[in-house]
């Protein structure tokens, strides 16, 4: 379900990363965690995270019991197109793990940007 977030605002969003039984993945055991942050109409890539390397890096972190915290850039709230009162826009987090064989996962956040008038 898609929440709402203020046009050029910083914000927080958290998720858990779990395995294929539910357990939570600890940042130690992942490999490699990336996001691609983009406008639902156009695919555009927002704010230059186009499978952006986020593994405790570029404003995300991951806690020991598999807590994804993402605190949202002014940049990431940005309206690509002034003419719509409010923008969809996806985050799809991707993420690998070793446990015995290599595994994957993927999670996709979906949130509307809302357009205020006369935002710098």
């Amino acid at each position: 379900m898609a929440f709402s977030v203020l046009e050029k605002t910083t914000q927080l969003y958290t998720a858990n990363f779990v395995d294929e039984t539910g357990v939570g993945i600890p940042s130690a055991s992942l490999n490699t965690l990336t996001m691609t942050l983009y406008d639902a109409i156009t695919n555009a890539a927002i704010n230059a995270r186009s499978t952006q390397n986020i593994l405790n890096a570029n404003n995300v972190t991951v806690s020991t019991s598999g807590l994804l915290t993402w605190t949202m850039q002014p940049n990431d709230n940005a309206i690509l197109n002034a003419g719509l009162a409010q923008e969809l826009h996806f985050a799809l987090f991707q993420w690998t793990w070793t446990s015995g064989t290599s595994k994957a996962g993927k999670h996709q956040a979906a949130f509307s940007v809302v357009n205020l008038a006369n935002v710098a």
